[in-house]
């Protein structure tokens, strides 16, 4: 890049990221506003400028994360996991590049790329509890009982007061008990999960 593409890029990139800074899901950030016209036309603004960023420099796989973030913001997961995935071509070491392609990829119900996605981040941080547990919940959806309960003691064994991992031994140990095909995404298992549990009361 020239001097000047090198200033324009830059500030592109710093726009955009001051745009969906408090706008996207994040790992310590649940409760987001609503996604209302104004705020989507903002978001729409900002991969406008992502998009910039990446005709100036292709390599720059923090835009296409963030490409990702407002795509899964817009729930077009599709779209979504199709940035993170490209994000992993260029940075394959990144950790937040494949913990989101393994959650996108469980919400599509996409349980091979779930999988590897997952196996992925923990030999990137083997030592993570909860991206053991990730793998233990792409389990689950592709219907692999065993390798779930396997993957989910691992995350326990780090981390025994983990309440989502024990949600998740709950649930492999059910399908374990009734021999039942786990639904094949993530939205579809929380709805099993909910319903059931409803019924329990």
């Amino acid at each position: 890049m020239t001097e000047e593409q090198r200033l324009e890029h830059d500030r592109a990139f710093t726009e955009a990221c001051s745009i969906v800074k408090d706008e996207i899901q994040m790992h310590d950030r649940r409760n987001l506003p609503v996604l209302d016209w104004l705020l989507r036309r903002k978001l729409t603004r900002a991969l406008a400028l992502f998009d910039r960023v990446l005709q100036l420099n292709p390599e720059n796989w923090s835009a296409m994360w963030f490409a990702g973030k407002v795509h899964e913001r817009f729930e077009d997961r599709a779209t979504a996991l199709s940035w993170f995935e490209r994000a992993y071509q260029v940075n394959p070491s990144q950790l937040e590049v494949v913990r989101e392609a393994s959650m996108c990829a469980m919400e599509l119900g996409r349980t091979d790329a779930a999988i590897s996605f997952a196996h992925r981040a923990i030999q990137i941080q083997p030592d993570e509890p909860g991206l053991h547990a990730n793998l233990a919940l792409a389990f689950i959806i592709a219907g692999r009982i065993p390798d779930a309960q396997a993957a989910i003691n691992r995350a326990l064994d780090g981390d025994p007061t983990d309440t989502i991992s024990h949600s998740i031994r709950a649930i492999s140990r059910h399908f374990a008990d009734n021999g039942r095909t786990p639904p094949r995404s993530t939205p579809a298992l929380r709805k099993y999960w909910a319903i059931l549990r409803d019924n329990a009361h």
